[in-house]
């Protein structure tokens, strides 16, 4: 638990730090290395060293907008699990095709590469923004309302004009600060 530790370590750290603030005599230079710090006759050396920060997790997904699919939607815990994918069109879209054995040219300039089954369990930001199509008017993005976004999630086959996709659409995510911040279907020809 990182942050038990954290809390720890800051309560034991405090009683020095204010110690060293209020304390104007025999203060060691920040810019000396430890061992040549002056130390005072009023207070022994340190013999207990600090332990070093643990380092921290790297992010579930870098910030940015990323591509792929939602494969579910927790809407409890506050999350979602994302597959991480590739929307490639033109040459680049045409060579991952060729190099996966598929057909080429490529129908609708549109291939998608996800070789990496690994998902993602990402936050869902209290302020997401959804952006869908709308049947009527395709193909513009229209904001759309989170709590039926999120609830398509909870059904497997949507008519193919519902306004709410679920599982059925790729989908561009904006992760912020490693929270999902917007979510924007992506049209498919």
């Amino acid at each position: 638990m990182p942050h038990t530790r954290t809390v720890a370590f800051l309560v034991l750290l405090a009683p020095a730090l204010l110690a060293a603030a209020c304390s104007s005599a025999g203060a060691p230079d920040p810019s000396e290395p430890p061992s040549q710090a002056p130390t005072s006759a009023a207070s022994p050396p340190a013999t207990a060293t600090t332990p070093a920060p643990e380092p921290s997790p790297s992010p579930v997904l870098e910030d940015g907008r990323h591509f792929g699919s939602i494969r579910s939607v927790d809407t409890q815990a506050g999350t979602l699990r994302f597959d991480l994918a590739y929307l490639l069109t033109g040459d680049a879209a045409n060579q991952a095709a060729a190099e996966h054995g598929d057909e080429v040219p490529v129908p609708n300039d549109i291939y998608i590469v996800n070789d990496n089954p690994k998902l993602r369990t990402l936050p869902i930001s209290p302020d997401l923004e959804v952006w869908i199509i709308d049947p009527k008017r395709c193909c513009d993005l229209v904001r759309g309302k989170v709590a039926p976004f999120l609830a398509a999630f909870a059904t497997r086959h949507h008519p193919w004009d519902a306004r709410y996709q679920g599982r059925q659409a790729p989908y561009w995510i904006t992760v912020r600060d490693g929270s999902v911040v917007r979510i924007e279907v992506q049209y498919l020809p």
